[in-house]
């Protein structure tokens, strides 16, 4: 069996390691795979939120984190890190947040199954 297809299995309390904790303050990084975006807030800490803006279900893959919030690339919206709410629009529903962590140097994070 190839290692590259195993997928990380997610520890006994339900967090699972998706990337290095190695993003500067203001760095994000999309992960298809699991579907959502990694990004590390000017505050330091990291946060996972869907990939997808609920604007126009277009990738949030290369917006601005702006403080704790990323700004949609294609139309501007604007959502808060932590929870997912709408700061700013053309977007009024919000997206999924997750729970995160850092371990061993990676950060892990807590996907609803």
């Amino acid at each position: 069996m190839s290692t590259a297809s195993v997928r990380p299995v997610a520890e006994p309390d339900g967090y699972r390691p998706v990337t290095a904790a190695d993003l500067g303050p203001g760095q994000s990084r999309c992960l298809p795979e699991a579907g959502i975006i990694v990004a590390r807030g000017q505050d330091g800490q990291y946060y996972a939120v869907q990939r997808q803006c609920s604007h126009a279900a277009l990738d949030l893959d290369g917006g601005r984190v702006r403080g704790a919030s990323i700004v949609c690339p294609h139309h501007g919206a604007r959502f808060d890190l932590k929870s997912g709410r709408v700061l700013g629009p053309p977007a009024y529903a919000p997206i999924a947040a997750f729970p995160t962590r850092v371990r061993d140097d990676m950060v892990e994070v807590w996907i609803y199954a």
